[in-house]
């Protein structure tokens, strides 16, 4: 038994097992989809069992999840989720694809929210592949209004088949702003939304920062080990899936996959104070500002080259940079090992923290279209428009982000 599984259950808060049935011994990939008051819950298990067939056997847990004193119209659509589960289950689980759920409807209010609803699914996922001794076990994450290309499991599963050293994935995936199920206005907030998240990216590697990538909570794949040694999903109520891999990504064996993708839901949403359906909610017929290009410039100027422009300058005195500097050069033999230790510095949550800052009094934020424009500019890249879809579309075809 690999000791990682005793010293995690252990070490943190970590629920009884909810599943008594016993996995089969070759189970390689379990799927974690949180549900809160999901009126179409079937939609995602739909489309998980339409992907094609895996070598391994595969399972979907649906965690249904509730704060206490939640109103009876939740816990009502709660039950009913579970209700249509587990007659999904019956008719379409098989040894390859077996679905479950459980319900967890009365969550503490302070912890209570899609963090700790993940981490009580992939926490029973460790406990699975814990009772049949498989170190090396995927957890997927998937959300309960996302829905997949029918390639999805089989290119997961062949990605970690053939890459063993591989710790961890962030999964393509695409908003669908050509719906025209959906009002155009939300279309349009999405494609500046998604825009933005490549943007955000796509500029960190122009800049140099080595652990840019996409940290979308429906869209991520994660070995159990590095889970468990890392101390697993936070609680937290929105956020969760940034705070989580901002663990994994530094141990320098997470990469993105392009060949599975997933098409997360483009409705509004207030459930979580930031993502998805509160930007759509929120940029519907308005301009949606972001970070400037300039900022990354001075970034990359600091990152690559060394240099410290004002703006850095008064962020590093302020964040102690130059007495961590100097205990970096102290322990550190190599280059290598002083990058290593400099970007443990200087990782992505004090990017965040230098863009915050320098944009208090330095630069201005601006159009993600314009923003957007600068970046491919930059990169010797003719822009094909200057609208978000245009731009989402090409940002999209170059695979900027990834």
């Amino acid at each position: 038994m690999h000791n990682f599984f005793d010293t995690y259950f252990s070490r943190y808060n970590v629920l009884e097992p909810h599943i008594a049935e016993k996995p089969d011994k070759d189970l390689k990939t379990v799927v974690v989809i949180p549900c809160y008051n999901e009126p179409d819950i079937l939609k995602p298990l739909k489309s998980l069992l339409k992907c094609s067939p895996t070598k391994y056997p595969v399972e979907i847990i649906v965690v249904v999840n509730a704060k206490e004193n939640s109103s009876e119209e939740v816990l009502a659509q709660n039950r009913l989720s579970v209700n249509e589960i587990n007659e999904f289950s019956k008719h379409f689980s098989t040894r390859e694809k077996k679905f479950f759920c459980f319900e967890e409807n009365n969550l503490p209010k302070k912890h209570a929210g899609v963090g700790f609803a993940r981490k009580i699914g992939m926490d029973e996922a460790v406990r699975r592949f814990c009772s049949i001794d498989n170190g090396d076990g995927v957890i997927v994450n998937f959300d309960a209004d996302c829905t997949c290309h029918e390639n999805y499991l089989k290119e997961i599963e062949n990605f970690f088949l053939k890459n063993q050293k591989a710790e961890g994935v962030s999964i393509s995936f695409e908003h669908d702003v050509f719906d025209e199920n959906f009002p155009e206005e939300n279309r349009e907030a999405i494609a500046k939304y998604e825009l933005y998240m490549r943007y955000y990216i796509a500029a960190q590697r122009f800049a140099g920062f080595p652990y840019a990538f996409q940290t979308v909570g429906s869209a991520f794949a994660v070995r159990v080990k590095p889970y468990c040694l890392e101390g697993g999903m936070n609680r937290r109520q929105a956020g969760e899936d940034f705070y989580f891999l901002q663990k994994i990504i530094p141990r320098g064996k997470f990469f993105s996959l392009n060949t599975a993708k997933v098409f997360p839901s483009i409705r509004q949403s207030l459930r979580v104070p930031f993502g998805t359906g509160v930007s759509i909610k929120q940029t519907a017929n308005s301009d949606y500002n972001v970070y400037c290009f300039e900022s990354f410039l001075v970034l990359k100027s600091f990152f690559l080259r060394g240099e410290i422009q004002t703006v850095m300058q008064k962020f590093l005195e302020k964040n102690g940079y130059f007495e961590a500097l100097k205990e970096m050069k102290e322990n550190s033999a190599t280059e290598k090992t002083f990058l290593k230790r400099f970007f443990v510095w200087f990782d992505a949550f004090r990017l965040l923290k230098f863009l915050n800052f320098s944009h208090e009094s330095y630069f201005k934020k601006k159009t993600v279209e314009s923003q957007a424009v600068e970046l491919l500019m930059a990169r010797n890249i003719q822009p094909l428009g200057s609208e978000a879809k245009t731009l989402l579309k090409q940002f999209r075809d170059l695979k900027l982000d990834v």
